[in-house]
């Protein structure tokens, strides 16, 4: 085989087996979503595994179950300088705030957002748009905060396609009504899998072929891509919606992403740990998302469906001596270096750095202060008596001395 004839192989390899679908186009046209209870009906052990994780509950019906917020006691704040009330009648919950318009009005709450971080509260209106109220409940303090308030866009262009599986928008122009449904009101099997109404009739020998497994997408990036599609943070090519609108697991993810990010370019809010990744020597390396976490099950002795707890995680593909700058902390803290918790969902510094890199005291001294770039360093140690300036010398002292002669010189 000649050169040229070996190039135009590997050309058409690749446009047929990365660049194209993953699934054949006759078995995704048509495929409608059919949602998680289906799905339970043949995997039972990966269904009950995916209820451990957050990922069922990031939209619910208010309920006495699901509500967490303090709506009986600790229910007043002031937004806008005017006095939000949280109240509850029956089995009912109710916010009484400023409306959009600025003028005092009592919404029902009829859907709840999260619960384990914080959590925020959605009124349907009269017509069947549904708004994100301008309060939530943060469960690390116990207190209620001022959300954004009244954000542009209704619930279903802003955060449906992301907190919710299967969303059918449904606007009637003509009426300008909503008829939204969804086949699982939370991240299920088909926002990863896609719709699997083929996946259901299709015979035993072509099941592995009518639906998307993320895992046997050949091009890792693409696979990738499948969560990306929810951690981070932007707009959809039109604009219209704060989601990618319209991607469904293996396609190509076009976004424009809008990061809230600090001055060297690590992520300060949420929802960006792909942002982060992409820019990282784990993608680099083809380190994936995957490799960190558990999909469809709760993580060890943690939160964030990752495979080992803490350090152990890094350790088990890292190793390193303990000395030198990975001496300072006997316990090598892996994730408190390399992973800062720099970030804010609903309280600072709850959010780690998916980086993968040590943010050094010199980049806050740049900055201009922890308040505009915050560091690895600070992010434990911040007394008063730890300025990033002196941890920076501290640092310079170990590259150049060693850390047991720096110890002696102090």
């Amino acid at each position: 085989m000649t050169r040229n004839s070996l190039t135009m192989a590997l050309s058409i390899f690749f446009l047929l087996v990365v660049a194209s679908p993953v699934l054949p186009r006759s078995w995704q046209e048509g495929a409608t979503y059919v949602g998680s209870r289906k799905c339970k009906e043949c995997h039972l052990e990966i269904y009950m595994g995916w209820k451990t994780t957050f990922h069922p509950y990031k939209f619910q019906p208010a309920t006495p179950l699901t509500v967490i917020g303090d709506f009986t006691r600790n229910n007043r704040l002031m937004v806008n300088g005017k006095p939000t009330l949280m109240f509850k009648k029956g089995n009912q919950y109710f916010i009484t705030t400023q409306g959009p318009q600025g003028t005092e009005h009592t919404y029902k709450v009829n859907y709840v957002i999260g619960q384990f971080w914080k959590q925020m509260y959605v009124t349907r209106l009269p017509r069947g748009e549904l708004r994100v109220l301008p309060v939530m409940w943060i469960v690390e303090t116990q207190s209620w905060k001022r959300a954004k308030n009244w954000i542009k866009r209704p619930y279903q262009y802003a955060c449906s396609g992301c907190h919710n599986t299967g969303t059918q928008i449904n606007y009637h122009a003509k009426t300008k009504t909503y008829h939204t449904t969804w086949s699982d009101m939370g991240v299920a099997c088909e926002a990863c899998h896609g719709p699997g109404s083929k996946h259901i009739r299709a015979p035993k020998k072509e099941k592995a072929d009518s639906i998307i497994n993320p895992a046997r997408i050949p091009d890792p990036r693409r696979a990738a891509m499948v969560c990306g599609s929810c951690h981070e943070r932007g707009l959809s090519i039109d604009g219209e919606y704060a989601y990618p609108h319209g991607y469904r697991p293996g396609d190509l993810l076009t976004f424009t992403e809008r990061p809230k990010i600090y001055p060297n370019g690590c992520s300060r809010a949420n929802r960006q740990q792909y942002i982060d990744w992409e820019k990282s020597p784990h993608a680099r390396a083809g380190v994936m998302c995957w490799d960190c976490h558990f999909v469809h099950r709760k993580g060890k002795a943690n939160r964030y469906q990752t495979k080992l707890p803490g350090s152990a995680l890094c350790r088990s593909c890292h190793q390193v001596e303990n000395e030198g700058i990975h001496g300072i902390h006997s316990v090598n803290n892996c994730i408190g270096c390399h992973m800062p918790a720099i970030g804010k969902r609903a309280t600072k510094g709850d959010v780690h750095s998916h980086l993968f890199r040590v943010i050094s005291p010199k980049e806050t001294i740049m900055a201009g202060g922890l308040d505009k770039q915050p560091n690895s360093c600070n992010a434990c140690h911040y007394h008063e008596k730890d300025p990033s300036r002196k941890l920076l010398e501290v640092l310079e002292k170990v590259k150049t001395s060693g850390w047991g002669k720096t110890l002696h010189s102090r």
